[in-house]
């Protein structure tokens, strides 16, 4: 017969079972097997009356599907850093920023390579990336003086993946300049 303590230690190894289990599936993410993507910038322009800037680009594989057939990404970004030569890995280490979502402009036709769109925002990182504030003209120009181009990154998760990054794409400073309306 089982006593009441030891029915008590049996509910509470029962009840934590779960937590205890837990640390073994975080590190069983899978790998997606996709190598890093090779991005091609085809055009940047200022949204009608906003402060908001669609990037185009090109990859010859499909970004939105990198994991599995059908895994679709819970996030796909296009990750841009205005301060830094390559984007940081951990987001809210990058200060001044450029991101967007990434969507499907012209899917591929005959190994032709597929469109994508991302409608970007130009801000500056608060409160380690917990909140954030948009750059004015003045503050872009200071930020990006005497460089050419801006580094932007392709970046997506799926439940149960590790995270994919493409290749660094490099997003023209003379593009921004003219769409924000820098001289």
């Amino acid at each position: 017969m089982i006593t009441a303590k030891l029915a008590h230690q049996v509910a509470v190894v029962i009840r934590c079972l779960p937590l205890a289990a837990l640390p073994f599936f975080l590190g069983c993410a899978k790998d997606h097997g996709s190598s890093a993507a090779k991005l091609g910038y085809l055009e940047l322009m200022r949204k009608e009356g906003v402060d908001l800037y669609e990037v185009k680009f090109s990859s010859s594989t499909d970004l939105l599907d990198v994991f599995e057939k059908g895994k679709q990404p819970i996030g796909s970004m296009l990750r841009c850093s205005l301060g830094n030569d390559e984007v940081p890995a951990n987001y809210d280490a990058d200060q001044y920023i450029a991101d967007g979502l990434v969507s499907v402009v012209l899917p591929a036709r005959n190994d032709e390579g597929f469109i994508y769109s991302a409608v970007l925002m130009f801000d500056e990182n608060l409160n380690e990336g917990r909140s954030s504030r948009m750059l004015h003209a003045d503050e872009l120009q200071r930020i990006l003086q005497g460089k050419q181009f801006v580094p932007c990154v392709y970046t997506a998760t799926a439940f149960g993946f590790k995270a994919y990054r493409s290749a660094t794409m490099r997003l023209p400073v003379a593009d921004i300049f003219r769409e924000v309306g820098i001289q």
